[in-house]
């Protein structure tokens, strides 16, 4: 993606995110795929992986059982608040971020360096954090907590210690590289 100095802070949640019926509470759009054990969703809240860990394991499924979360994204999160803030250039606000040849090597160093920039930013700033929405209306956050992507899902291994997390960063506008299906195809 470039510079995690240069890149924008843009807030993953928005109005009117949610186009599916039976929400989740924190895990926009979140769906099963007919006749198989296989959920999808938008970026959650903190919260929100847990509603949906919960949603998928039930009453029947152990939480200890093995469970795979994959992400797809190409640009790094972090959490403000429990609230999911990703990486964008700033001139890809409000649409597809096509980063180009993203692995995920390239994305957890990118995570890495985006929570730096973040915990700078805010310290720059007072305490504050400012992003923007996809509609590039400006925001600023009274920064409580700041999390990466990685300490989230290790956070949630408590509660489910079978997660097992899988970044696989595809590109929006076309087929995964042969070695992101592999990963998908044979960790399943």
């Amino acid at each position: 993606m470039g510079e995690m100095n240069d890149a924008a802070c843009m807030a993953d949640g928005f109005d009117k995110i949610q186009k599916l019926p039976d929400p989740v509470p924190g895990c926009p759009n979140f769906r099963r795929v007919p006749g198989f054990k296989v959920y999808c969703c938008g970026q959650p809240t903190i919260a929100g992986f847990e509603n949906a860990l919960n949603k998928v394991c039930g009453d029947t499924y152990p939480k200890d059982g093995p469970i795979i979360w994959f992400n797809l994204r190409q640009e790094p999160d972090v959490y403000v608040n429990g609230e999911p803030i990703c990486a964008r250039p700033p001139n890809k606000i409000g649409e597809y971020a096509e980063l180009g040849d993203i692995t995920r090597d390239i994305q957890k160093a990118n995570e890495e360096e985006f929570l730096k920039v973040c915990e700078k930013r805010k310290t720059e700033n007072g305490g504050k954090l400012k992003a923007v929405d996809i509609n590039k209306k400006e925001l600023e956050f009274e920064v409580k907590e700041l999390k990466s992507l990685s300490q989230v899902i290790e956070g949630l291994k408590e509660k489910f210690p079978g997660l097992v997390h899988w970044r696989v960063p595809v590109c929006n506008s076309a087929a995964p590289l042969p070695a992101d299906s592999d990963i998908i195809c044979k960790t399943s």
